[in-house]
């Protein structure tokens, strides 16, 4: 029921199972011979470290240095930022995150959110304010002007505030926000986007404030633990095994039909996952299995990849400028890509340093789990500077004897540090203050040479909603010469409700592709229907690298036989049909009539698919399982709860069994699940490696698909209702399981010692 059989540790990762929870406490598999590869006795020991010593054991690439910037209490168990308008961060400190090997008191409230200021402008902390306190496995915070949104166990609140004290009672904004799985798998973030919405990882949905009333929709699923976004707004996301993971088109770009969304694969992995440790790392949950260590006992790949950032500030050189960087905890280090996009978006990576890292240390508690663009222009570094990586749903027994042999689960006097890095050569730019300005004020910060800072100046206008600036903004928009600021205001004047056709078309005329795509995603975002607005996207010279935003902007503004005519005409193109059909929208019925045969074979389908989707818009949909009575409909509403938690096969598959690029296939329409039921339950059971074809698309997860039968805590009974209600959700419907046929399976099948293959079942 999931592809990877790697998990991210904590919130992040160490190798092991990534929707499998639950293989007893230790996450043994039978079959596993758990010998140490290295012998225990012959592993340096691994001290824990004071702050001075801690610095030395960095190496850092060349140029760079690395500073405190908070430790010792001002930093407890950090595992993510925000940044407010004085460029004060706001710390998400999950406490009660394994207290001790078997994870006792996790759920205790001892969670914080604390503000972090430095008065004098040093670069260190000096002032700590307690906001919240008494949360659950906090895990997200983001700032605004007048509150706080942030987590607390599966919750996501909204409280106001008055400067740094919470007024009222918090208000929920999704109580399903975090639902399902363990600390490893669920929903995080808060990354406000270009587009005024906040997006997350592990998540499917996006969130807005608009006139006070929190707004929630349906977005694509993304990563697992961390989200970032580049300078042209592209998101970026990964998984434990895949370091970086880049979006070709905006949010929503082939969401423009809700009745229907094309597929087409919206994110590209960039760069490879080799990692680059500079000490022996035995300390990876599945170290035992071959090629997880190399010759020299170092991890070869990413099993921990977690949170990552595209820098975008102004101290490091030029260069480094888009350059993104993910942390790694397995590895104890730092990944730097070099991002560069093809003729089609793509984003594309590689690596700078060679067979180094950025930056890499060689003292096991270090536990990079977060990175940012600071508002001084500087990266930060959140490390939780802790002992156990792995959560105790996957810890096997070999990880528990390396925990135990170097004293990583003894308590310490402080778990969290918070570092920068720096241009040694460049000066670190002062923080401005834009606590207590104007909207005019603001303005001039959206043209700021740290997108950190314009971030945060499109934030405070949005949500001051004064429409007295609205000129003002109109002339960014016109002004050629800040493409970045032109984003940013065009972006602000959505925001504000204020966005006219006349405003973009000196956007369109720009030079810089990504001011074009931008102002062509608004056009389509917002169904713009003006005669001269539509003149001008006719009328963009040829550029594969905004063709499908032109492509999407036409079908979307009423001239779709445009549309049509430039779709056909580079039918080559990856994803031009699909883009057509999110352009189209609703208006794919009104299309259909006029173009009652198209001559491109699978533009056709399409067209035809998305016609009846929407056709079929208005009819009463019956609920998922409805059509199941009796026992067949009690095993459905169990199997709802094995997939959602006890066996969280949504976290690779999808909510909506939609699936997950560089995670798992889709489960919905898939002949997998609804065809051969005996067939399905030897998947369940054994697990599947290698690609695999659903719905005619061909998937090739990077890791395997481990079995079911090994793990204690799902029972056979668990295996028939998860069979049930996968069968028979979403678009599904089939028989539904039953236990005695998967205890049949089981016998049958006792001697499948490794996952199949495709070609083993059919």
């Amino acid at each position: 029921m999931k592809l990877s059989s790697h998990t991210r540790i904590l919130l992040t990762a160490s190798l092991s199972l990534v929707c499998l929870p639950g293989f007893a406490q230790q996450g043994n598999r039978k079959g596993h011979d758990m010998t140490d590869p290295i012998p225990i006795d012959s592993i340096p020991p691994s001290p824990y470290l004071d702050l001075d010593d801690a610095l030395k054991s960095f190496k850092m690439a060349p140029g760079f240095v690395i500073e405190p910037v908070a430790a010792g209490e001002d930093v407890d168990m950090s595992v993510a930022l925000s940044f407010d308008a004085n460029g004060r961060a706001w710390s998400c400190e999950m406490r009660s995150y394994m207290p001790d090997l078997d994870g006792n008191g996790e759920q205790k409230p001892n969670g914080r959110i604390r503000v972090l200021e430095d008065t004098n402008g040093d670069g260190k902390i000096d002032r700590t304010t307690t906001f919240l306190d008494g949360l659950v496995l906090p895990r997200a915070v983001a700032v605004t002007s007048d509150g706080c949104l942030y987590t607390s166990k599966d919750v996501l609140y909204f409280i106001k505030r008055d400067g740094l004290k919470p007024v009222g009672e918090p208000v929920v904004v999704d109580a399903e926000y975090a639902i399902g799985g363990n600390p490893e798998h669920k929903a995080n973030g808060l990354l406000l986007g270009h587009d005024n919405w906040y997006y997350n990882a592990k998540s499917n949905k996006r969130y807005r404030r608009v006139k006070g009333q929190w707004q929630i929709e349906k977005t694509n699923n993304r990563g697992q633990w961390g989200v970032a976004k580049d300078n042209a707004g592209n998101l970026y996301h990964n998984s434990n095994s895949v370091l970086l993971v880049g979006d070709v088109f905006p949010p929503m770009f082939m969401r423009g039909n809700s009745h229907y969304t094309p597929k087409a694969r919206i994110s590209e992995r960039v760069g490879t996952n080799k990692t680059n440790p500079i000490h022996m790392t035995p300390g990876v949950n599945r170290a035992y299995m071959k090629d997880i260590l190399d010759k020299d006992g170092k991890l070869a790949n990413a099993t921990a990849a977690a949170g990552m950032t595209i820098y975008r500030g102004d101290n490091f050189p030029a260069s480094a400028v888009g350059m993104g960087f993910t942390t790694e905890p397995a590895g104890d280090l730092i990944k730097a890509i070099q991002i560069e996009r093809d003729q089609w978006n793509k984003p594309k990576g590689s690596h700078p340093y060679g067979d180094k890292e950025f930056l890499a240390s060689d003292d096991e508690w270090f536990l990079p789990c977060n990175i940012y663009t600071a508002p001084d222009g500087t990266l930060w570094i959140v490390d939780m500077y802790f002992g156990l990586l792995q959560h105790k749903t996957y810890m096997t027994s070999y990880l528990r004897r390396q925990y135990v042999h170097r004293k990583l689960d003894q308590p310490k006097p402080s778990t969290g540090r918070i570092y920068r890095v720096r241009y040694e050569k460049n000066k670190v730019s002062e923080v401005p203050k834009l606590e207590g300005l104007t909207p005019a004020q603001w303005i001039p910060y959206l043209s700021h040479a740290n997108g950190t800072i314009r971030d945060t100046a499109q934030r405070l206008l949005v949500e001051s909603g004064d429409l007295s600036i609205v000129d003002a903004l109109v002339k960014v928009v016109a002004d050629r010469t800040n493409p970045l600021a032109q984003i940013h205001a065009m972006w602000t004047l959505e925001g504000l409700d204020s966005i006219t056709a006349p405003a973009l078309i000196p956007a369109l005329k720009s030079d810089h592709t990504d001011v074009v795509n931008n102002a062509l995603n608004l056009v389509a975002t917002l169904r713009l229907k003006d005669e001269t607005l539509q003149k001008a996207i006719v009328s963009l010279p040829e550029n594969t690298r905004t063709l499908h935003a032109q492509i999407k902007a036409l079908a979307a503004t009423g001239s779709s036989d445009e549309a049509l005519k430039l779709t056909e005409s580079h039918l080559k193109a990856p994803w031009v049909r699909e883009t057509l059909i999110s352009g189209l929208g609703a208006e794919v019925v009104s299309f259909r009539k006029e173009h009652s045969k198209l001559s491109d074979g699978k533009l056709d389908k399409l067209v035809s698919a998305a016609t009846k989707a929407t056709q079929q818009a208005d009819v009463v949909k019956k609920a998922p399982g409805s059509h199941l009575k009796g026992k067949a409909l009690e095993s459905f509403n169990r199997g709802k709860n094995v997939y959602i938690n006890k066996a969280a096969c949504f976290a690779c598959h999808g909510q909506e069994g939609e699936g997950m690029d560089n995670m798992g296939p889709p489960l919905d329409k898939s002949e997998w699940v609804t065809g051969d039921i005996t067939r399905f339950t030897k998947i369940l059971l054994h697990g599947m490696t290698g690609p695999i074809t659903v719905a005619g698309k061909k998937y090739s997860p990077p890791l395997a698909m481990p079995g079911l039968k090994d793990n204690h805590a799902i029972s056979d009974q668990d295996l028939a209702d998860v069979i049930t209600f996968t069968r028979n959700s979403w678009s599904n419907k089939a028989s539904a399981g039953d236990v005695n046929e998967v205890r049949k399976v089981r016998a049958s099948t006792q001697d499948q010692a490794t996952p199949y293959q495709a070609k083993d079942l059919q």
